[in-house]
C-alpha cells in the first residue's frame, strides 16, 4: 500500500507530478510575461506597417499645393451673416510673409521654435518615427494623452499643403505622405520658412513677422529679438488662447520659462542665462495690438465666435483661424456697426475714461446673437471682450426674472396687484433700503416695478415667491447662480450675484418675455463647415424651452413697457416712437449700471461701469439706457413700426376700485317724493342712503343695489294761506339733505360719502298747482380721493433714476428707484358728472384737489 495513503512521506511518482505541474505554472508566468512584450511589438510594428502601406496607397491621391504659392495661399474661415453673405474672414487678414534670409533674429529663431517643436527636425525625414512609437505607448499602455508625434514637416503638410482638412484616418496617412514628399522636393530651410510663416500666434495673427509686431512692437526684418521673447513666441503654437499673454499672463510665463528651459536643455542658451530671462517681464503691451491690428468692426464678433467654437464644437482657436471653415452666423451687419459706433462715442460716457462696458442684441426668436460689443478700447482677442468675458452684478435687472415675472406665474399676480412697501421691513438681520428713502405703503405691481421697489420686491420675494421658486426661474432663463446666492435673499431680488452676469446672459433671460415665453440659449454660430463635413446647432443651443407662459410673457412686457414708457427707463425710448419694455439696474455704490430692454424685433442688454476707484454716479437709466436708444434705433431703422400685441391671453383686468358716487336729486310733486340717483358701477356694491334735515345728523333711511332710491317718508308743507304769519308759522319750506355710502358686499369695506344734495320743498299756494321742490348741492362730508372713472396712477417725476441710495446693510444688491419728486398717490382726474353753478335744484361737488 502507498505509504501516502497511510500517513507516511509522498511517492516518487507524486513528486515527478507536482513538478511537473509547478514548471507548467513558471512556464506560463513566463509566457504571459513574453507575450505582453511581443504583443506590444507586434502592434507597433503592425500599425507602422499599415501607416508605411496606407501612405503609399494614399500617396498619389493627396492632393496639394506646392510651397512657393505660400504667400498667396489664403487659409482663412470665412464668416457669412444672417442672410448668407460673406462679411469678414478669420486668420489671413493679419499675416505678413517674411523671408527667412531676411530676419535679423535667424538663428535664435530657428533654434528656438526647433528646440520646442521637433527638436529631430534635422534628422528624420519628415516622420518621427519615435515620436510616434512613444505616442502609441502612452496611448495603449498608460492610457493617457502624450506630447503630439507631428513634426514641422507634418504641420506644415496639415496646414498649408493639403486641401483636405477633414479629421479622417485617411487624411492623417495623407500627412505622413506629403511630409514624405516634402523632404524629398523641399529643403529643410523652405519647410521650416513656410511653418514660421503660417503657424497661428493667436490674437486673429498668423506668421511669426506680425506675431511679433502685435507682442513687441518688433519688425523682424529690422530688430533682433531677445531670447526670452523667441520664447515667449515658440510657446504660443501649442495653444494660442491659453497662453494669450494679453489673456492669461501667468499661464504665459509659466510657458515661456518652460520653453527658456528647453532651449538651455539643448545649447540655445546657458543655464545662466535661462534663469535670467525666466526673471523678466513678458514684455507685451496692448498698445501693440492697436497699432498693428487692421480696425475692422468685426472684431468682438469674430471673437465670440472663437470662444463659442472652441466651447460647442471643439474646434480650437488656431483650427478655426487657419482652418479654411465656413461659418454661418446670426450677424447682423448694421447692428454691429451700430455697437462699434456707440462704444466709440465718448459723448455717450460724458468723456469719462473710467467707464466702460458692453452690450449684446439678440434675436428672440432664434436665440440669434445679431451683435456684441467688445468695449471702448477693444482692438481684438487681446482684449477683454467686455460683453462675454466681463462679470458683473446685474442690479434691478434682474427682478422681472427671479421675482416679478414668477409672482405672475405662481400667484396670478398681474400689474394691478397691491403690493406692501412696509416701512420697516426685514429678513433676519437684512433691512432692504428703497432708493427714495422712503415708503409706499401699497401700491399696485406696475408702479412697483417702475419705481423699482427693493422692499417691495424683497417682500415679494419673501411672502409670494419663495428662494427655491426664484432660483428655478432664473436657471431656466439660463442664469448661472453661485451656491451662495440660491440661499441669499439679496442677491435673488436685488440682484447682487456672488458670480455676476454678461451682457449675453442678460439679453437671453429677457428673451422669454417677447417670445411668448420661450427661450432659446442665445449663440453667434448657426453652423460650421468644411470639406463634406458639417456642424449644426443642437442640444441646448437647438432646443426651444418654455420658461414661462405666454400669459405671463405678455403681462411682463405690459409692466416693462410701462417701465419705459413712465418710469425709469424713459431714456430708451426710440425716435420712431415704436413700443419698447425694459428694465433699468444699479449696483450698489453705483459700480455698474444695467438697462435691458427689448422691441418686437430684438432684446439687446447694455452695461457700464466704473473702472476706478472715485465714485460716479451711474444709473440704469442713464448711460445703459442711452446706448440702447442709439444702438437700437439703428437696428430696427427701415423696419414698421410695431407694437406690443396680445398673443390671444385674457388681459389682466384692474381690481375693483370702491369709491364715491355722483348724486342727484329733485321733488316730485305728482308722487310727493324725493327721487334720487347716482352711477351704480359694480354689481358687488350695495348703498346706503342717509338723510339729514339740518346738515349734520345723518340717519340711514334705506339701502339698494341699484343706483335709484325714492323717498316718500317726508312732510310736504300745507297750501300758503295768504296770512303771513300763519304761513310762517305752519306752512313753510321743508328742506332734506342726502348723502349716499357705497359698500364693498365682499369686504363690508365703506367708500367716502358721496357729494350732498339738498332738496327744498316750498308749501304752494292756495288754490296753485303744486310746485316742483328745489336741488341745492352742498359739499360733502368727505374728501373725494381719486377720480369718478376709478383709475388712480401716479405720474412719475422728470428725473426717473435708478439710483442707489445707502448701504444695504449686508446686500450687495441693487439701489434701484424712481424719482422722490413723482406723485405718490395719483393725479386726481376730473369729476365726469361735474356740476355746473351753482344754483337752485343744481347739486355742487366740490372739484378734486391735486395731492402731491
Amino acid at each position: 500500500m502507498d505509504e501516502r495513503h497511510n500517513g507516511g512521506e509522498p511517492s516518487p511518482d507524486s513528486e515527478r507530478v507536482g513538478s511537473r505541474l509547478e514548471e507548467r505554472g513558471r512556464r506560463g508566468k513566463r509566457r504571459r510575461k513574453f507575450f505582453n512584450k511581443k504583443w506590444l511589438l507586434l502592434v507597433v510594428t503592425t500599425t507602422l506597417l499599415l501607416a508605411v502601406a496606407g501612405c503609399s496607397a494614399v500617396m498619389i491621391s493627396a492632393k496639394s499645393m506646392p510651397l512657393e504659392k505660400l504667400e498667396e495661399i489664403q487659409f482663412a474661415s470665412t464668416i457669412y451673416d444672417v442672410n448668407g453673405n460673406l462679411v469678414t474672414k478669420l486668420g489671413s487678414t493679419n499675416r505678413e510673409y517674411v523671408k527667412m534670409n531676411r530676419i535679423k533674429s535667424r538663428e535664435l529663431i530657428e533654434k528656438t521654435f526647433i528646440a520646442v517643436e521637433d527638436k529631430r527636425f534635422y534628422e528624420h525625414n519628415g516622420v518621427d518615427y519615435r515620436g510616434i512609437a512613444r505616442s502609441v505607448y502612452h496611448n495603449i499602455l498608460e492610457g493617457r494623452r502624450a506630447e503630439g508625434a507631428s513634426t514641422i514637416t507634418m504641420q506644415v503638410a496639415r496646414n498649408v499643403v493639403l486641401e483636405n482638412r477633414t479629421k479622417t484616418y485617411t487624411r492623417k496617412l495623407q500627412e505622413v505622405a506629403v511630409a514624405w514628399n516634402l523632404e524629398r522636393k523641399y529643403g529643410k530651410k523652405e519647410i521650416l520658412e513656410a511653418y514660421l510663416n503660417i503657424i497661428y500666434f493667436g490674437n486673429d495673427v498668423q506668421g511669426i513677422q506680425m506675431a511679433s509686431k502685435i507682442y513687441f512692437d518688433k519688425d523682424l526684418t529690422e530688430e533682433e529679438l531677445e531670447p526670452q521673447e523667441a520664447a515667449l513666441l515658440a510657446s504660443l503654437p501649442k495653444a494660442p488662447s491659453t497662453y494669450n499673454p494679453y489673456h492669461n499672463p501667468e499661464e504665459a510665463k509659466q510657458r515661456r520659462n518652460l520653453v527658456l528651459g528647453l532651449m538651455a536643455e539643448q545649447g540655445v542658451i546657458t543655464e545662466a542665462e535661462k534663469e535670467k530671462y525666466q526673471k523678466t517681464d513678458l514684455g507685451v503691451d496692448r498698445q501693440y495690438l492697436t497699432k498693428h491690428l487692421k480696425d475692422d468692426d468685426y472684431q468682438a464678433y469674430k471673437h465670440y465666435v472663437m470662444m463659442e467654437a472652441s466651447q460647442r464644437f471643439g474646434i480650437p482657436e488656431e483650427e478655426l483661424a487657419t482652418g479654411g471653415y465656413k461659418i454661418r452666423t446670426h450677424l447682423l451687419p448694421r447692428a454691429q456697426k451700430a455697437m462699434v459706433k456707440a462704444f466709440h462715442d465718448d459723448a455717450l460716457f460724458e468723456n469719462n475714461e473710467h467707464l466702460d462696458g458692453g452690450a449684446t442684441v439678440v434675436n428672440p426668436k432664434t436665440g440669434g446673437i445679431a451683435a456684441i460689443a467688445g468695449g471702448r478700447e477693444y482692438q481684438g482677442t487681446g482684449y477683454i471682450l467686455r460683453s462675454a468675458e466681463e462679470m458683473k452684478q446685474p442690479g434691478s435687472s434682474i427682478k422681472p426674472v427671479t421675482v416679478f415675472a414668477p409672482a405672475v406665474e405662481e400667484k396670478n399676480y398681474t400689474e394691478y396687484t397691491q403690493v406692501p412697501d412696509p416701512p420697516d421691513f426685514r429678513i433676519k438681520s437684512w433691512k432692504p433700503e428703497n432708493f427714495q428713502n422712503r415708503s409706499f405703503g401699497e401700491l399696485p405691481m406696475k408702479e412697483v416695478v417702475a419705481k423699482s421697489l427693493n422692499v417691495a420686491t424683497a417682500w415679494l420675494l419673501k411672502n409670494e415667491v419663495g428662494l427655491d421658486t426664484a432660483v428655478r426661474y432664473a436657471e431656466q432663463a439660463g442664469l448661472d447662480l453661485h451656491a451662495k446666492d440660491r440661499s441669499s435673499y439679496a442677491a435673488l431680488a436685488l440682484g447682487g450675484l456672488t458670480r455676476g452676469v454678461n451682457t449675453v446672459d442678460m439679453a437671453q433671460a429677457y428673451t422669454p418675455f417677447i417670445h411668448n415665453g420661450k427661450m432659446r440659449k442665445a449663440h453667434a454660430i448657426e453652423s460650421i463647415s468644411i470639406s463634406d463635413q458639417e456642424w449644426e446647432s443642437e442640444g441646448d443651443y437647438a432646443e426651444e424651452r418654455q420658461v414661462f407662459s405666454p400669459k405671463t410673457a405678455y403681462y411682463m412686457t405690459r409692466m416693462l413697457h410701462y417701465n419705459v414708457e413712465q418710469g425709469t427707463g424713459t431714456s430708451a425710448q426710440l425716435p420712431d416712437g415704436r413700443d419698447v419694455a425694459g428694465k433699468t439696474g444699479t449696483t450698489q455704490e453705483s459700480k455698474t449700471a444695467w438697462f435691458v430692454g427689448y422691441t418686437n424685433e430684438y432684446v439687446m442688454s447694455a452695461m457700464v461701469y466704473n473702472e476706478s476707484e472715485g465714485r460716479v454716479e451711474l444709473s440704469g437709466g442713464a448711460y445703459p439706457a442711452k446706448i440702447f436708444r442709439r444702438v437700437m434705433a439703428e437696428v430696427v431703422k427701415g423696419t414698421p413700426v410695431s407694437r406690443f400685441q396680445n398673443p390671444g391671453v385674457k388681459p389682466p383686468e384692474p381690481p375693483f376700485q370702491l369709491k364715491p358716487v355722483n348724486l342727484k336729486g329733485s321733488y316730485e310733486s305728482g308722487d310727493q317724493a324725493i327721487q334720487l340717483s347716482w352711477n351704480d358701477y359694480s354689481d358687488r356694491v350695495r348703498y346706503q342712503v342717509e338723510r339729514s334735515e339740518d346738515g349734520s345728523d345723518w340717519e340711514a333711511i334705506a339701502e339698494t343695489s341699484n343706483g335709484t332710491y325714492q323717498d316718500r317718508n317726508i312732510v310736504v308743507p300745507p297750501p300758503q294761506t295768504g296770512d303771513e304769519q300763519l304761513d310762517e308759522i305752519f306752512g313753510g319750506a321743508r328742506q332734506y339733505a342726502y348723502r349716499v355710502v357705497a359698500i364693498d358686499t365682499e369686504t363690508d369695506q365703506r367708500a367716502d360719502p358721496s357729494n350732498v344734495v339738498t332738496v327744498r320743498i316750498h308749501p304752494p299756494e292756495e288754490g296753485s298747482p303744486p310746485e316742483e321742490g328745489d336741488e341745492e348741492g352742498d359739499p360733502g362730508g368727505g374728501e373725494q380721493e381719486g377720480d369718478q372713472t376709478g383709475e388712480e396712477e401716479g405720474d412719475p417725476g422728470d428725473d426717473q433714476g435708478d439710483l442707489p441710495g445707502d448701504d444695504q446693510g449686508d446686500s450687495p444688491g441693487d439701489q434701484d428707484g424712481g424719482d422722490e419728486e413723482g406723485n405718490e398717490e395719483g393725479d386726481q382726474g376730473e369729476n365726469p358728472e361735474a356740476p355746473g353753478d351753482q344754483g337752485e335744484g343744481t347739486p355742487i361737488i366740490p372739484p378734486p384737489s391735486d395731492e402731491e
